[in-house]
Formats: C-alpha cells, structure tokens, sequence
C-alpha cells in the first residue's frame, strides 16, 4: 500500500511539473486573469515545497504524529511484504513441486497458514483503526465543556 502511495505521489509530481511546459490555447484560459509563465509557477512550487519543509517548526506535534505514523505504516508494510515473498516463494519459487505430490500438499498447507496470517493481520489493522477512531472520538468529548441547566 505504501508503495502505491509513492508511486502516485510521485506520479502527480511528474505531472505537475510537465504540465507546466506544456502551452495552454488562448481558449482554455479564463478570461480577465493573467497565467503566469512556467517560471512563475515553477518558483511559486519551490516556494511551496519551502514552506512545507518549515511545517516541523512551526507544528513540531504534528510532525512527530506524522513520523510515527509513517514508522508504524512502513514495519506493518515490512512485514505484509516478508509474508507476500514467503507466498509467492512457495507458490512459485525453485522449490515449487507439481500439484499431487506429498511435497505439493504440505506447502498447500504452508500457503494456507501465510494466507491465515494475512487475514489475522488485517484483521489487526482494522480492529487497530476502529480503536483509534474511538479513542480520537473519546478526545474530542472529553475536551467539550458544558454547563448544568438546573431550574430556579
């Protein structure tokens, strides 16, 4: 999953940065507003990319939260990964045997047990989101005040 998210992160970035070369017709642009050229713009994405990399001074917690979250997401991804290698090995590696073989069943049962551990891992990171969400709902109550309505 983090790998599709790189790609299309740098996916959009490759777009963005060759859409700004490429001529727009005099018809596809609003009217009354001046385009700026592709250095223009290219200095205003450096400016931006400036300012996301001051975005750890100014909000040091939330930085911290990202780069947890990240650290979490890429061993979680390490370890889909070190099971999805360890399927396809089986399944399709030089130790492969042909199906009916005693060989054959036991790594059918060896494929059965990884496919096992996907789902109770996937399992894990649903129950783990769903926990999540509850206790960012119970952050959210806790910090509501209200007052007592009581009749005089």
């Amino acid at each position: 999953m983090f790998f599709l998210i790189r790609f299309a992160i740098k996916f959009c970035f490759w777009m963005m940065l060759i859409s700004l070369f490429i001529p727009v017709s005099p018809e596809n642009r609003p009217q009354g507003a001046a385009q700026p050229g592709p250095i223009e713009a290219f200095l205003a994405a450096q400016e931006t990319i400036s300012d996301l990399s001051d975005f750890c001074t100014r909000k040091p917690q939330a930085c911290e939260t990202g780069k947890a979250a990240l650290s979490s997401a890429s061993a979680r991804a390490g370890e889909v990964a070190k099971v999805g290698y360890d399927y396809l090995d089986a399944r399709l590696g030089e130790n492969a045997k042909k199906p009916g073989t005693q060989e054959s069943d036991a790594q059918s049962a060896e494929g059965d047990a990884i496919k096992a551990k996907l789902r109770e891992m996937a399992l894990r990171e649903i129950l783990d989101a769903a926990t999540r969400q509850r206790e960012q709902a119970n952050e959210i109550d806790d910090k509501t005040r209200t007052g007592t309505v009581s009749r005089n």
